[in-house]
């Protein structure tokens, strides 16, 4: 497949479901409703999505070359926020930095991500579900003090020997059921070395707001960034007053889908085709800031994107290999245990009735390791995009596309 698709789940801390013990199985416990006074705030949410945003551009950036990433911040987000039940300072403040917060926003950080986690668990689970788990070793079980943090939390956790198959094939059942068989599986293969891991899994599905109409979809040029064109499936939205954001050299939309709390923001270049770090300058639109009512149209290719990556050494560059030097790092969940691998698995499908994205992610721990008033808006060249909770700023799913993207089933 020429695009290496590098997908990084994206749930930040948005799990339901309270935490529980259970020997040897992964069937996490019933829902626990979130405490009344978790609302999302407007400041949680602009620190949140500027987070996102930073997060899933340096993700996107450290992409081997000629790969189209596409990732979920969501999901590094949540795990990390369920980790820090048992990181130290030191690791703590490496989470925060590698995922994204600035300055003063870095204090706000975990308290954002738990406001965040609070306001998903309550959308209908038919649209967006996310949830998390942590499977220990037997060996590793949980602390009293540890168990009582996670049930705090609202983690689900289970207790199961990592090294045998079986204990697999739960946690990727567990997997393939959250995302409703979008992501089979994340692990595979069993943990020899690991003393626990963690996991998030996220699905969402909706329809938009306005659906393309099907007949208006035709076949198109599309200019890879390689000058090679090939045809796509090109949809179409009619001029209309529509959410745009556009400056000399770029152009992006935000379509809403008919939950408005959700909308998939594209971004492309006016000229010639642009490699992924020309957008950089562009990349805090993915946070949905600047957008706003104008007349436009917009044609935008079906694209259906699939991919996995291994990203600890990605995440050590953003900030969290300065936290992971401390010998104490996970100490709480056991002595010398750290961070040996971080997996993730993801898939966006869009098309004219609305999209389906998917992810999962495991962290494994062990101890080794211009012209007119209307605004025309054709997306026949590489573009960016990001499919975004705007009531928490958590970005479901996003990424850069180089080459003419195939629609699902194509």
């Amino acid at each position: 497949m020429r695009r290496s698709i590098a997908l990084l789940a994206l749930a930040a801390a948005l799990t339901s479901g309270g935490g529980a013990v259970l020997a040897a199985s992964i069937d996490p416990a019933p829902a626990v409703s979130e405490p009344d006074g978790a609302a999302i705030t407007a400041q949680n949410q602009r620190v949140l999505a500027a987070s996102q945003a930073r997060l899933a551009w340096g993700l996107i950036l450290d992409a081997a070359p000629g790969a189209d990433p596409t990732i979920s911040p969501a999901g590094l987000a949540s795990v990390f926020a369920a980790l820090c039940e048992g990181a130290d300072v030191k690791l703590k403040g490496a989470i925060v930095k590698t995922l994204g917060f600035e300055g003063a926003d870095a204090k706000l950080g975990l308290a954002a991500l738990s406001a965040a986690r609070a306001s998903v668990a309550k959308v209908d689970a038919s649209i967006f579900v996310s949830k998390d788990l942590i499977v220990f070793s037997p060996k590793q079980a949980p602390s009293e003090l540890i168990r009582k943090g996670l049930d705090a939390a609202n983690i689900d956790y289970a207790v199961d020997d990592l090294s045998k198959m079986d204990a697999i094939k739960k946690i990727d059942a567990w997997v393939d059921k959250t995302t409703n068989g979008a992501i089979p599986e994340i692990l595979g293969q069993p943990l020899e070395k690991a003393e626990l891991v963690a996991l998030n899994a996220l699905h969402f599905k909706a329809k938009w707001k306005t659906p393309f109409d099907p007949a208006a979809t035709a076949d198109a040029d599309f200019t890879g960034l390689d000058k090679k064109v090939e045809k796509v499936a090109m949809m179409h939205l009619p001029e209309a007053q529509r959410v745009f954001r556009d400056d000399k050299e770029f152009i992006g939309a935000a379509l809403p889908f008919a939950d408005e709390r959700f909308s998939l923001i594209v971004v492309t270049s006016k000229g010639a085709p642009r490699a992924a770090k020309d957008f950089t300058g562009v990349s805090s639109w993915l946070s949905g800031e600047g957008f706003a009512p104008h007349k436009g149209d917009i044609a935008l290719p079906r694209f259906s994107l699939r991919g996995e990556a291994s990203l600890l050494r990605t995440l050590e560059k953003l900030g969290l290999a300065e936290g992971l030097k401390s010998p104490t790092a996970l100490a709480a969940f056991g002595a010398g245990s750290t961070i040996s691998q971080i997996e993730q698995r993801a898939m966006i499908d869009v098309d004219e009735e609305g999209a389906e994205a998917a992810a999962a992610t495991a962290v494994v721990v062990g101890r080794s390791l211009e012209a007119d008033d209307a605004l025309h808006m054709v997306v026949d060249k590489p573009f960016i995009y990001a499919l975004r909770d705007k009531a928490t700023g958590l970005i479901v799913v996003a990424g850069y596309v180089s080459h003419a993207p195939k629609g699902k089933g194509a």
